[in-house]
């Protein structure tokens, strides 16, 4: 289970990456058309504006960085799909799993209570034990809360590329909300005993 879990963290951090990373790259491309009207120390951007007349290649560059930016998707619904899809069949697996391993969580704790009232076990042995249990549905837990809480970010990330103007994410930030309730879902599932 903890190797499930994990894996849909992987997945919902994918998904958190798949929501900003264009944002950036814009941003970025922005910021270099920037940098060469604030300052004489962006080389870089500079350099390939002087090649062709500083003056006509930053109006120039900036521009099109605007129509290209313009254009752009902020991003990657495709991308997204994918994180999304990935996610909800890692969480399937996690919420069809999850409830056999209570299950024979709850079984070994009920027969190590038997154990120790027979005197099989001592109390000390019972509490590790039981402790270890304990551990393993703290461990399960927390990286369920950790995944609702990249599914939030996320969400956060598309509105914001929705207010900036990206068209089409409807169905993401609805899909991305529905990962969101189920991992909670499966979270109020377990008890720590």
């Amino acid at each position: 289970m903890l190797e499930q879990t994990a894996a849909l963290d992987a997945l919902m951090r994918d998904i958190v990456r798949s929501s900003t990373v264009k944002h950036a790259a814009v941003g970025a491309a922005l910021g270099c058309g920037i940098s060469v009207l604030a300052t004489a120390n962006a080389s870089g951007c500079l350099r390939s504006a002087a090649a062709g007349g500083v003056v006509g290649a930053v109006s120039g560059n900036l521009a099109g960085r605007r129509e290209v930016a313009r254009r752009m998707q902020l991003v990657s619904a495709n991308d997204l799909v994918r994180s999304i899809r990935k996610s909800n069949e890692k969480l399937d697996h996690i919420m069809t799993d999850l409830p056999q391993m209570l299950s024979r969580q709850e079984n070994i704790v009920a027969t190590l209570g038997h154990r120790k009232a027979s005197g099989e076990l001592s109390q000390d042995e019972y509490e590790s034990q039981v402790a270890h249990i304990r551990a393993s549905r703290a461990e399960v837990a927390e990286a369920l809360i950790l995944s609702s809480k990249q599914a939030t970010l996320a969400q956060h990330n598309l509105a914001d590329a929705a207010a900036q103007g990206q068209t089409g994410l409807e169905w993401h930030i609805r899909a991305i909300e529905q990962l969101e309730r189920d991992t909670l879902s499966a979270r109020s599932t377990i008890s720590l005993l």
